[in-house]
């Protein structure tokens, strides 16, 4: 493991997900760790993207810098209480991020209406935001997270 970070702040995944993986949590393509944070609604992480994560040579594809973020996002919902699945996310890439590098990652939750839940995300470090995103997370009803559970049990 590459990334370096205080072990007593992770947090683990905090949804179910599939048994056999995770698409981001579990890439061979990138390392993540989710992190608690002392402020509210707030959820915080790092991330090394491998070579092999690499859209233009030697940087970060951008579905891949999409996928952390979106990831980060439906985490900090999870994290904080609500079972939440995508509904629409919006990315703004602000520059090239190299890769075989860390970088922190910050989801916070910034308005709750109802069902739906307000996140925004950001890949960082102590000198720049690489990117950034907006995201519209709707909660599951309990009956279709358990759905979901009896679906992946098959």
């Amino acid at each position: 493991m590459k990334l370096k970070y205080d072990k007593s702040l992770e947090v683990p995944k905090p949804y179910k997900g599939d048994s056999r993986g995770s698409y981001v949590m579990e890439s061979s393509q990138l390392e993540i760790v989710l992190l608690k944070s002392s402020e509210p609604q707030e959820l915080l992480g790092e991330v090394w993207f491998e070579v092999e994560s690499a859209g233009p040579p030697g940087h970060v594809h951008g579905g891949c810098q999409a996928a952390v973020l979106d990831e980060v996002m439906g985490s900090t919902g999870w994290h904080h209480g609500f079972g939440v699945v995508a509904a629409k996310i919006e990315v703004e890439f602000l520059e090239m991020v190299p890769v075989r590098k860390q970088y922190s990652l910050r989801g916070k939750i910034v308005s709750t209406e109802n069902r739906k839940i307000f996140v925004e995300a950001e890949i960082f470090d102590s000198t720049k935001i690489y990117a950034r995103s907006k995201g519209l997370f709707i909660c599951l009803a309990p009956e279709q997270l358990q759905s979901l559970g009896e679906k992946l049990n098959r």
